[in-house]
This record gives C-alpha cells, sequence and structure tokens, in this order.
C-alpha cells in the first residue's frame, strides 16, 4: 500500500479577488484600494521555505507569473515548480485563455525556472486550457477537487491530481485547502483525519503563500501569529507522514 502526501502552495497576491470588468485580480481591500498587493505572499513563502527546510519536505509550487516579476521567487529553486496564471486570471472565462496561459509560463520560465506542472487560478480549467498545457509540455495538473486519493488519473492527455474534498467526522465537507485552519476555523487534526480516509494513492495538500501572514477576515498576522500558524501547518504534514504518508511533488507520481 502506497500512500503519498504532495503539499502544494499557490504563490500568488495577496488575498486576491475577482474584480468586476477585469481580467487581472486584485487584493482585498485594507483600506489602500485593490490594487494588488505581495508583501504578505513575500512574508509567507520565507515562513514556508524556513518551515519546509526544517521538516525535511519537498513543496510543488503554482507561481503566478505577476508574482516572481515583482518579488524574488529564487528561494523555491530545488522544489517542483508550476506555473499559476499571469494576473491570476480565470482561465475558463479568458477569451484568448492561450495567451494568458503562455504569458504565465514565461514569466516564471524566466524568472524562477522552467515549470513542469499547473494550477488554474480559481480551481476552474476547460479543454481548451489542457490542449494549451501539451503545447507547453506540461504534463501535470491540479486544478479540479475529488476523493481523498482518487487520483492521479488522465484528463484530455494531462495527468491530473485532484486536491482532496471530502467530509470530516461531523459529516461536513472538508477541503484539503487549509484555508480554514489559517483563518481559525479548523484545526490540525481534521486535515489529518481527512489524509486518514486514504487507503492507497494520493492526498494533495495546499495553501496560499499569502495566507501564513494575513486572514482573509481581519487583517495582518502579529509574528507571534505567524508562528503559531506555521506551527499548525508543520503539525499536519508531519503528522500525516508520520501516519505512514510518503511525501513527494507533483512530478514524482504518475498514473
Amino acid at each position: 500500500m502506497t500512500r503519498r502526501l504532495i503539499f502544494t502552495v499557490d504563490l500568488d497576491r495577496d488575498v486576491n479577488i475577482q474584480l468586476d470588468g477585469q481580467s487581472a485580480a486584485g487584493s482585498l481591500d485594507r483600506g489602500q484600494g485593490t490594487a494588488p498587493r505581495f508583501s504578505s505572499s513575500e512574508r509567507g513563502l520565507q515562513v514556508l521555505l524556513e518551515m519546509l527546510d526544517d521538516i525535511g519536505l519537498k513543496c510543488t509550487f503554482f507561481v503566478e507569473g505577476r508574482t516572481c516579476e515583482t518579488f524574488d521567487c529564487s528561494g523555491i529553486k530545488g522544489h517542483c515548480i508550476g506555473f499559476h496564471g499571469y494576473d491570476h486570471e480565470d482561465i475558463a472565462a479568458e477569451t484568448d485563455a492561450k495567451a494568458v496561459m503562455r504569458r504565465g509560463f514565461e514569466a516564471v520560465r524566466d524568472n524562477v525556472g522552467m515549470p513542469v506542472c499547473f494550477r488554474a487560478p480559481y480551481m476552474r480549467i476547460d479543454d481548451r486550457a489542457y490542449g494549451e498545457l501539451q503545447h507547453l509540455g506540461i504534463r501535470h495538473d491540479s486544478s479540479v477537487y475529488d476523493s481523498p486519493g482518487k487520483g492521479p488519473y488522465e484528463v484530455s492527455g494531462i495527468i491530473e491530481h485532484p486536491v482532496a474534498k471530502g467530509k470530516d467526522r461531523a459529516g461536513k465537507t472538508i477541503a484539503a485547502y487549509l484555508w480554514p485552519m489559517h483563518e481559525g476555523l479548523r484545526k490540525p487534526s481534521d486535515y489529518v483525519d481527512l489524509a486518514g480516509t486514504v487507503n492507497e494513492g494520493e492526498l494533495v495538500l495546499s495553501t496560499h503563500s499569502w495566507h501564513m501572514a494575513e486572514r482573509r477576515e481581519g487583517r495582518l498576522m502579529s509574528e507571534e501569529e505567524v508562528r503559531r500558524n506555521r506551527d499548525n501547518v508543520a503539525d499536519v504534514l508531519t503528522s500525516i507522514i508520520d501516519s505512514g504518508f510518503e511525501g513527494t511533488v507533483i512530478t514524482e507520481s504518475s498514473v
């Protein structure tokens, strides 16, 4: 029985929001408007890299093109590098999705390293995007939700690695994005329990770099809150690995 933990991070603008009439995403207004911000993402990346080094785990980073043009993301070299659009566009709604994807791909390639996988912003992907991934030489994607342990599998010639979505002990839906934990709405043990439902296959677990330093509902985190947040993520990852999972990256798993 093989169980694999794939920890993924969306490295993008702070608290991204869709803006009416605009393709490019903004950031939640903290009193200075909705223009994209990147400081929490940059701070969160450093927190994550230090944590990953401490626990000895490789990560799969999905990097937004604009983000890696805005601050130095080279610290992720040595991890698995993917791309995540250019301006956090809704790929499925774009009239020229191919151009948007290529721009994001080239920005990550030129500023960080060659991308080997993709995640669509907002987890919205369609056949056009799968086709463009093939043209770009990308074989791995993680842009859908599915049952824990269900994956990887092939979709339109691409190997899909779904983010897990299941039920908690109370029967409520839980997705393997750590968002609710960062907001104080779930405990690390909830995600460890979710991993426990996987008998064989992979568990794709996800977060955002900015969410290590800023809450969507509220404000920037204090240094103490950042440390507590970091420890919670480390607790989830190490507990899942200690339960018998192999920590790996997307490109080391195939159908």
